[in-house]
């Protein structure tokens, strides 16, 4: 049986009026929060899930997307739709059918920016562990002392791996996109002692990983201490993290 130890925040951050970052910590969501959870069982033959949806859109729009788009997928999984067989599949067919909402919902609004959002995290199904990922935000893995990013952004500059490309993102859910999501099985990559780390560009932009890989290694407190440096770097953006420990 799989424990974790969890920490979680989704902040505003220094200089944004509002928070479109949502986080769902297994059917907890958190905006403006933040929770611990120092040791959880999960159960092998049931699931659990950490998630993060960065919005976009501008006020109440990027907000509506990423709520939205939790809300749907912990629907799908109190109402047990998925199956061990087809669960990849599954879930790429769910994200795309928000997707497709959300673009709808933003045309008949006549939104001059569609609302869209980013989603990125880990599921345990069944005695599998998936990693999930559709534009910008980051999925981590941190085996000491070295740290690794398992997704990859889906922006010009992720792709081609150019440090002089933009950050333009060429794919999300909604947002005008065809909301396209990445599902990878990683349980062969991830064992006990590992930690992993979910967080929106507010934490990516903000603070180098060389120096996020320095706090993983020194901190007693991870998730607060990278959320003062991103605000001691600036703050720009929303901030919202979760980092889980992999106890066994």
């Amino acid at each position: 049986m799989t424990t974790l130890s969890i920490q979680a925040i989704s902040d505003k951050g220094p200089t944004r009026g509002n928070n479109e970052d949502m986080l769902s910590v297994g059917g907890i969501t958190l905006r403006d929060n933040q929770c611990s959870l120092p040791l959880l069982e999960i159960d092998p033959e049931g699931f659990f899930y950490l998630l993060l949806s960065d919005g976009m859109g501008g006020h109440e729009h990027g907000e509506r997307a990423s709520e939205l788009l939790l809300q749907h997928l912990g629907d799908c999984f109190k109402q047990k739709i998925f199956t061990p067989d087809t669960i990849e599949d599954q879930l790429r067919e769910q994200v795309k059918l928000l997707s497709d909402q959300l673009n709808e919902q933003a045309f008949q609004e006549n939104q001059s920016r569609p609302m869209g959002c980013t989603l990125t995290g880990v599921v345990w199904y069944c005695g599998k562990v998936y990693l999930l990922n559709a534009g910008d935000s980051r999925t981590y893995r941190y085996r000491r002392p070295y740290l690794r990013q398992m997704t990859q952004d889906q922006t010009e500059r992720g792709m081609t791996g150019n440090p002089d490309d933009s950050k333009l993102l060429l794919n999300c859910i909604g947002g005008g996109s065809y909301g396209r999501l990445i599902v990878e099985d990683i349980g062969e990559k991830i064992g006990p002692e590992d930690v992993l780390l979910i967080c929106s560009d507010g934490l990516s932009d903000m603070v180098d990983d060389t120096v996020i890989e320095q706090i993983l290694t020194e901190s007693s407190d991870p998730v607060h201490d990278l959320y003062n440096k991103a605000c001691e770097n600036g703050g720009i953006d929303n901030i919202s993290i979760i980092v889980a420990t992999i106890k066994n």
